[in-house]
This record gives C-alpha cells, sequence and structure tokens, in this order.
C-alpha cells in the first residue's frame, strides 16, 4: 500500500537566490527587499533571522503617521535601554540635523557589540522625505553595529542608486523573489504535492512566480485535486481560504480585520461574545496569512488577507461599518492612544466620544502634523454638539494658535463666545467657563500685556480653580530665549511692561500651575542688562533662576541661564558663559527638554557670532531656516536677529539688506520691538559696508529713535564691531551725542574682553590632522562609504574605521556630516 502523502500548506520555502542575498544583511548598513503585494518579502526576512545572533528589532508600519512611527520605534529600542527609549520619545521624529545629531548620539551610545538589526516591514507606508532622511541619515554614518532592514512594494530613497552603488544598501528586487519553474517544484514537494512537468509549466505561466498566488492555487489543488485558473487573486482568496471558514470564524475575522496586527485583548474587545482566543487557535493552525508573533504578543494579518476582510467589511451596513468603528475607538481611548481613538470616533460618526477624547487628551497629541486632520474632525462635528463641550472647544482654539491658524481662532473664539452668553447654561456653568475663556483670549491678544493682564483678572474673579482646557505640560515662551523680546512691544514703554508682566504672572500662576513662573525676574533683568546695569541684572537673574528652577519652568530657566552667559561673555568670563550654556543643555536633555534643543543652539550661536567666529554655527541658523527648528511662530523674529548677526558675519551684506524687509515684517507682526531695534542696527552696519553711509546713518537713526527711549544701549554695543564708523559719523554730525557716547564708552571694555577671549581661547590651533587622516576627511566630505576609501587608499575597512574614530576625536566631533562641514571651512 502506497504511503499517503502528508500535506502541508504553511511549509515556509525561500529560494537560493533569496537566501543568498539575505544573508548578506550583517555586510550591509541596509537591505532593501522592495517588490509589489504578495511576494513573500516579510516571510523571507523573517525566516532568514530565525537564528542570528544579532538582537533583532521588528517593527510592522500602520500609516503614514510620522510621530506614530518614531513612536514604535522607541518602544522597540526599550528592550536596550529603557532611559534612552524615553529620551528617544522626549525627542520626537527628528527631522532636522540638530535632532538627528542627537538621535544619533543616543542610538550610538547603546548598540550592543553584538549588533542590531532594524526591520522596518511595510516601509512603504511610511515612505516620505522625512523617515527616508533619517534612514539616509543613519546610513551615511555608518554605525557598525546597527543593520537596517526594509520590507516595502516601493520606495522613494532620492540618493537610492549613488546608496547602493557605494555599499550603502543591498537592494532586493521583484525578480530576485519570484519563483523559476524549478523553485515551484521545490516548493510544492515542500507541501506535499509532486505536480507535473505541464502543471508547473501552466502554474509559471499564470503566476509568473507569485508565491501568494502559487500557495492560493496550491490550497485549490488539495480541495478539488486539479489547478484551475480563477479570474483574479480576489476570487481565488474568496474560494481557498475564506469560504471553507465556519460563519462564527467569518463574523470574528471582520471584527478585526480593520487592525493588520492586534493583541489578544484587543481581540477580546472587539469581538465581545467570548471565546475569542480558541477562534484565533483554529485560525491560525490552519491559515497561513494570519500567524502568532510571541516577541510582540501580537497576531499579524498578511495585508493580502487584511484587504480582502476589508473589502467585504466595506459591504457591510453603514450601521454594522460604525458599531465597529466605535469599538476600535473605545480600545484606542481605553490604552490612551488618543489620536487613534479620535480617527476611529471620526469614521464611527460618533463625534460625542472624539470631543470626550479631545478633552482627556487637552491637546497635547495634536502636533502640527494632527493639524489638518483635527480640522476636519472639528468642521464635520455638528453644531449642537459643539455647544454642549465648550471645553473641547476651548482647548481646540489653544490648538488653533499653536498652528497659527489665526482667523480660525479668531471663529471659535467667537462660537464660544455665543455659547457661553447665549442663555443655554446655568449660571455656575457660565461663571467657570468664563474664566477660562479670558484665559484663551489672552492668547488672542498675546504680546499686548496691557490687555492680557486685563484678561488675567477678570479670570481670577471668576476661577478657584486651574483651568482645565489649558496644556501646562509644554513651555511658555514659544522657544524664545529672550521673555523681554516676548513682550517689549513700544518704545518708552518698557518700565510699564516690566510691572504689568509681574502683575500678570502673579494672577496667571493661580490657574496655570506654575505655567511660566519666573518670566518677571528674567524680563526685569534683561532690561537692566540692555540698559549696561550688570550689577541689577545679575541680581534678578539669580531670583528667576531659583524661581525657574524650584517650579521646573525650563524654557524659563534656559532665558535667565543665557542671560547669565551674556552677561560673564562681557566681563571677557567666555569659560562661565560657555559652561553655563553647556551644564544647561546636558540637564535639558537628561529631563527629555528635546523641544528646547534649536533655542539652546540659538544661545550658542549668539555667543560664538558675537566673537565673530562663524566656524561652528549650526547649518541651519547659517541658512535662515528656521522652520526646520522647534521654535514657533512668535519666536521668529528672536531667530532673525541671530540669523542677521550670522550673516554680518559671513559678510553677506547684500543679502541682509535684501532680507530687512522680511525681518521687520516678522519684527511688527506682534509687535516685538527689540527685534526691530537689531534688524535697523544690522542694515546700518551692512549699509555701511557696502560703502552706503547715508543709508547707514538712516538705519542708525531709527534704531536710536526705537531703542533710547527705554535707554536700551546694550544692542548697539554688541554689534559696534561693525557699527563704530557710523555710530562716530552720526555723533560727529551732532546727533545722538550723549547716547552715543555712552555706548562707546560701553564698547571699549566689551570689545576688550572679546579681543582676551579670543586669544584665550580661540588663537591656538584645533589638532593639525595628518596629512592621510587630512587625506580620509577629504574624501569624507565628498560622500565616499568607508569601504570606498578603503579601496581608494588601498587600506583596509577596519584601518578607516580606526583612523575615523582618530579624526573625530582630535576635531571634537561626533558625526560625518560635521566633518564635512570642517572641510568645507578649511577650503
Amino acid at each position: 500500500m502506497p504511503k499517503k502523502k502528508i500535506f502541508n500548506s504553511k511549509a515556509i520555502f525561500l529560494s537560493d537566490k533569496v537566501r543568498l542575498q539575505l544573508q548578506l544583511i550583517p555586510q550591509y548598513p541596509c537591505t532593501l527587499v522592495e517588490a509589489p503585494i504578495g511576494y513573500g518579502k516579510t516571510t523571507a526576512v523573517r525566516e532568514c533571522l530565525v537564528n542570528t545572533t544579532y538582537c533583532v528589532f521588528w517593527q510592522k508600519v500602520f500609516s503614514e503617521s510620522v510621530s506614530g512611527f518614531w513612536l514604535a520605534f522607541c518602544r522597540q529600542f526599550r528592550e536596550l535601554d529603557a532611559l534612552q527609549a524615553e529620551y528617544l520619545r522626549q525627542l520626537g521624529f527628528p527631522g532636522d540635523s540638530t535632532t538627528k545629531e542627537k538621535a544619533l548620539d543616543l542610538i550610538q551610545s547603546v548598540l550592543p557589540p553584538s549588533g542590531v538589526i532594524w526591520v522596518i516591514d511595510d516601509y512603504h507606508l511610511v515612505d516620505c522625505p522625512e523617515v527616508a532622511g533619517l534612514i539616509e541619515y543613519l546610513l551615511w554614518n555608518e554605525l557598525p553595529n546597527l543593520h537596517i532592514v526594509l520590507t516595502a512594494r516601493y520606495t522613494h530613497f532620492i540618493n537610492l542608486d549613488e546608496m547602493a552603488l557605494k555599499g550603502y544598501v543591498n537592494h532586493i528586487q521583484k525578480d530576485t523573489l519570484e519563483l523559476t519553474q524549478a523553485d515551484i517544484v521545490a516548493y510544492y514537494r515542500l507541501c506535499g504535492l509532486s505536480p507535473k512537468d505541464k502543471e508547473v509549466h501552466w502554474l509559471y505561466a499564470y503566476t509568473e512566480g507569485w508565491i501568494s498566488a502559487l500557495y492560493l492555487l496550491m490550497l485549490s489543488y488539495q480541495a478539488e485535486r486539479a489547478f484551475t485558473a480563477p479570474p483574479n487573486i480576489t476570487a481565488l482568496m474568496e474560494k481557498t481560504v475564506y469560504a471553507p471558514l465556519s460563519d462564527e470564524i467569518k463574523a470574528f475575522l471582520i471584527t478585526v480585520c480593520l487592525f493588520d496586527t492586534f493583541t489578544p485583548e484587543q481581540a477580546a474587545h472587539m469581538w465581545q461574545t467570548g471565546g475569542s482566543e480558541k477562534l484565533m487557535e483554529k485560525i491560525t493552525g490552519a491559515n497561513a496569512f494570519i500567524r502568532w508573533d510571541a516577541r510582540s504578543g501580537t497576531y499579524q494579518m498578511h495585508r493580502i488577507f487584511a484587504e480582502f476582510l476589508r473589502g467585504i467589511f466595506e459591504q457591510k451596513t453603514p450601521e454594522e461599518k460604525q458599531c465597529l468603528y466605535r469599538r476600535a475607538a473605545a480600545w484606542y481611548r481605553q490604552i490612551g492612544d488618543y489620536i487613534l481613538a479620535m480617527t476611529y470616533y471620526e469614521l464611527s460618526q460618533d463625534f460625542e466620544g472624539l470631543l470626550t477624547v479631545l478633552e482627556l487628551d487637552q491637546g497635547h497629541s495634536m502636533h502640527n502634523e494632527h493639524k489638518e486632520s483635527l480640522i476636519a474632525y472639528m468642521e464635520s462635528c455638528p453644531a449642537p454638539l459643539r455647544r454642549v463641550h465648550p471645553v473641547a472647544l476651548l482647548i481646540y482654539a489653544i490648538c488653533l494658535f499653536s498652528y497659527n491658524e489665526t482667523e480660525r481662532f479668531s471663529a471659535t473664539c467667537a462660537e464660544l463666545s455665543g455659547i457661553l452668553y447665549g442663555g443655554a447654561l446655568d449660571k455656575e456653568t457660565v461663571r467657570a467657563l468664563s474664566g477660562e475663556f479670558e484665559v484663551l483670549l489672552s492668547f488672542g491678544d498675546y504680546n499686548d500685556i496691557e490687555k492680557m493682564v486685563a484678561h488675567y483678572q477678570r479670570a481670577a474673579e471668576l476661577l478657584d480653580r486651574p483651568v482645565a482646557f489649558l496644556d501646562t505640560r509644554g513651555g511658555w515662551t514659544f522657544g524664545s530665549p529672550s521673555v523681554l523680546y516676548m513682550f517689549h512691544r513700544a518704545p518708552g514703554l518698557l518700565d510699564n511692561e516690566v510691572k504689568l508682566l509681574r502683575e500678570g504672572i502673579l494672577l496667571y500662576d493661580r490657574f496655570a500651575k506654575g505655567h511660566g513662573r519666573g518670566a518677571e525676574l528674567v524680563m526685569e533683568a534683561e532690561r537692566d542688562y540692555l540698559r549696561g546695569d550688570f550689577g541689577s541684572a545679575e541680581i534678578a537673574v539669580h531670583k528667576a533662576l531659583h524661581l525657574a528652577g524650584g517650579s521646573k519652568q525650563e524654557d524659563i530657566l534656559l532665558c535667565a541661564v543665557f542671560l547669565q552667559a551674556r552677561i560673564a561673555f562681557c566681563r571677557g568670563d567666555y569659560a562661565l558663559a560657555a559652561y553655563s550654556l553647556k551644564n544647561l543643555r546636558e540637564d535639558l536633555e537628561r529631563g527629555g527638554w528635546y523641544n528646547l534643543m534649536h533655542t539652546m543652539e540659538l544661545c550658542n550661536a549668539w555667543i560664538q557670532l558675537s566673537l565673530g567666529r562663524k566656524q561652528d554655527i549650526p547649518q541651519w541658523i547659517l541658512e535662515g531656516d528656521f522652520f526646520s527648528s522647534r521654535m514657533y511662530f512668535p519666536a521668529m523674529g528672536m531667530f532673525h536677529i541671530v540669523y542677521g548677526r550670522a550673516l554680518l558675519v559671513c559678510g553677506e551684506y547684500a543679502k541682509l539688506l535684501g532680507n530687512l524687509d522680511y525681518f521687520l515684517e516678522t519684527a511688527t507682526a506682534f509687535p516685538n520691538l527689540l527685534s526691530q531695534i537689531y534688524a535697523h542696527i544690522y542694515a546700518a552696519a551692512a549699509n555701511e559696508k557696502l560703502h552706503r553711509r547715508n543709508a547707514a546713518l538712516e538705519e542708525l537713526r531709527q534704531a536710536l529713535a526705537l531703542a533710547l527711549p527705554d535707554g536700551l544701549l546694550m544692542p548697539f554695543v554688541e554689534n559696534s564691531d561693525l557699527l563704530t564708523p557710523v555710530l562716530e559719523g552720526l555723533s560727529h554730525s551732532g546727533e545722538y551725542r550723549n547716547a552715543i557716547s555712552v555706548i562707546l564708552k560701553l564698547y571699549a571694555p566689551y570689545h576688550q574682553a572679546v579681543l582676551e577671549m579670543t586669544q584665550d581661547y580661540f588663537t591656538e590651533k584645533r589638532p593639525e590632522l595628518t596629512e592621510r587622516e587630512m587625506e580620509i576627511a577629504r574624501l569624507v566630505s565628498q560622500g565616499l562609504s568607508n569601504s570606498e576609501i578603503g579601496t581608494r587608499l588601498f587600506i583596509t575597512n577596519n584601518t578607516v574605521k580606526t583612523m575615523m574614530k582618530r579624526i573625530f576625536e582630535k576635531l571634537g566631533i561626533r558625526s560625518r556630516e560635521m566633518l564635512r562641514q570642517y572641510i568645507q571651512s578649511r577650503e
């Protein structure tokens, strides 16, 4: 009696060419497996990594959300170091050179010697310039213990061909994954089938080596003992996988098909009838399209099967679909994922649930990438529901303010006013909400301290508790390193503005849980400093440090330390200035205040540019790229103060004058008088350098007219290295003689301090690179990889790595990008 063949449809087959390519994963910084759906990309990678000695991070992508992608990576990273993973989470997605460099440091610091393989499955779902830029950055920096594997239907890497040519990427494409006729025979035999030659020819012609179609045809053959051609893959899926299932399992699968992966608890929540674990055992035992992943504790559904099930789901009645969407929303609300909860509440048209979640979140999760979604949700929300959720409207309004959506902000404030005073609410509710509303209106009058204080006074009369809508976990300064910059708006009113802010902060503190505490003292200290009264400034700044530090107001603390550094700089104490800023940056990073990283770079740039140095200024500042930073629009004028000085130091006088109207337009938006003063000072210096003395004198007159009513002298002192001839010229004409005399008197010790600091700290050259090291550094700046450098110079890859480490140590740098900037600055 012949032995009965055992049919095993779950057998995993990899062709020799696929296996050989995937065995090279540890030899490349990146392996890209790119092919259409159903070519076995995920299965092949997973199978090849089963016995690896590397630590494997398996990250499956579910959506286009960049922040969601980053959070998922941080969760994976916890396996190596929970603290560093939390720092990465707080850093947020690194979309610019500053945060990329910090992310690189954090990742590199904990990579184990055994190495990490980071698999990004279904990468195409999040493929965008931001994520592609991060991956390219990691690849160019050649972390020896990190290997990235991408499975994707398609990608849009701009430099893919170059990266593949230089050995950074092993690009495995569709032709490698297609099964040959010999592969089909081997695959089917592994599963217990022995197709005839004629059948193999037909299978290859029909499927073109597409393994998913071959799998489904194999299931069909098991049932019918013959290979037949269905009209399409959907019909084949229906016939071979879905139709044989029981009605209960079919109904269960529809309830979970919204998710590509899900936990047992999530499945039980969606099913609600009980017995979901037993159903999943039956499904995974007979179906290769859903598998249990013990490492992540989730069931994972193949994209082909998920899309097939979603097609059936779409045929359900609107009521049935909304019911499942509502369950999914409730699940995400339960686990605190408010973004996805709102997504599913919107799909279910349950705006009551959506507004409730917005209130729970207080807008904390509503980053700029969620702006369009949030606006769409709220504009779709029925007006009657909006009226009974005024707290949600308050939160929505403050989000609109942070998005710089001024017209929508005003419209929402008008809507809230109508709700509060329309007569439908009881007296106590109106009183409490009116207090909250007054706080909101203070943001609408931002920068006009008198009006803001009036709102605070009315809020204090109405509220006996902290406001419910305001998320005080974030910063207070919008990323500005100066409080005086934020609130000084008119000549001659500075003393009154300082007084009003002192009163306002005392009121604001009652209902804002310490948010912004110490800002009034920083503004007072800045006023004294700008008048040249360093002693009074130092006393006030110490008070501010004590108050802000004790209240954990890190952005206020930053403003205070920055002023402290500027005072130390004026006295020639570069060591104290540099140490203060360095120590603060380390403290901020330890505390996870990565939203202030760009502000810290702005502070450091201010000090370096005051010395006339451009070498260590971040590229985003030199290029005037404010929008790549994490500073908010109200801080743009402060950025322009630093950027304008950078243009002068770099000798780009015409460019500065070309930007002058833009600088002044930004500075008058709120307005910010300090930014206007510096803009006119810079224009005077630039015109003088371009031999336009009359224009220079006119710009200087405008600057003095704005600054002197409040006794502000230091902006002129700080720039007298470029401004002295114009100041002297104006004085000789009989204008502003006394003021200019005081400015030049203050400039004399300032100038001497700059000369001494330059001599003490910057005349000694950095350790010189040897001829060989410089040769390698130049090749790096040209974009060559370590292996290409080794080939060019006839040295081993390990020798290149050793010399690269030595170069980095000598120059005090941490990345190839910084090395490129160093070479460019020399040549």
